[in-house]
């Protein structure tokens, strides 16, 4: 199947949106110092900011997923965004963008690192980097931080995590597949509940859910959602239902 036919957009216009993948990811490998972390900053600055590809909502999903599969964050979101924009071959042109200043650099720094190892100059650059690198990896963790959902349970999972690997040296990847336990146990547990919040005990939630729905005859609401007026909604869902069997206008 085509390009053009696969996204229903002409050739040209996929074409360049593939090259602009590239390129951007491209930017993104060869100005970030200091490995995954660091790049995140400059990954929201990218594609959450100036290109608007994703939400930075979604930005905070994808780390999470790239963080908890194997192989760097880095390009595994690279590979992720670029998938979600243009499929596998997004996926191909942003995942080499990402690598590819690595492997040039690397490559280049082979022959010439024995002769420049012990030059001041040198080692004053490499010291450089490793503050900026810092500071780089700060900004990401406190920009993330400010924008997640604070929760009790969210904080009790984050300090539990962080005594476990700083104090018990606690390997992360227990770590990491322990949260996701958990974590996938609470949300299970709490949609069962409010799933039985919402469709037996009748609160407005569950009202707003069944907008230009038909109503069942043993539904019925609690005395909340008549305080706060739900029973007229329900009253005006019930009367448009039926004016839609009754072909009223």
């Amino acid at each position: 199947m085509s390009m053009r036919r696969a996204q229903g957009r002409p050739a040209k216009e996929i074409l360049k949106e593939l090259l602009t993948l590239f390129a951007v990811f491209f930017k993104i490998g060869l100005f970030s110092f200091g490995g995954g972390y660091a790049m995140l900053t400059l990954i929201e600055a990218e594609v959450v900011d100036k290109h608007r590809w994703i939400t930075k909502s979604e930005l905070g999903d994808i780390f999470a997923i790239a963080e908890s599969t194997p192989g760097p964050i880095a390009v595994n979101t690279a590979t992720f965004i670029g998938t979600k924009r243009l499929g596998v071959f997004g996926g191909i042109f942003a995942t080499l963008g990402v690598v590819l200043p690595s492997f040039i650099i690397i490559v280049a720094l082979s022959f010439i690192l024995n002769l420049v190892k012990d030059n001041k100059w040198v080692n004053f650059l490499f010291r450089g980097i490793r503050v900026g690198v810092l500071v780089l990896i700060a900004k990401a963790v406190f920009s993330f931080f400010k924008d997640m959902k604070k929760t009790l349970f969210s904080f009790a999972i984050m300090i539990i995590s962080f005594v476990i690997v700083f104090f018990f040296k606690v390997d992360v990847i227990y770590v990491i597949l322990g949260t996701i336990l958990v974590c996938s146990v609470a949300v299970a547990a709490t949609t069962c509940v409010n799933k039985r919040r919402f469709h037996i005990v009748g609160t407005p939630e569950y009202y707003n859910e069944r907008v230009g729905k038909p109503l069942d005859s043993d539904e019925y609401f609690s005395q909340k959602a008549v305080d706060i007026n739900v029973v007229k909604l329900k009253t005006e869902i019930a009367d448009r239902g039926e004016t839609e069997e009754g072909g009223m206008p």
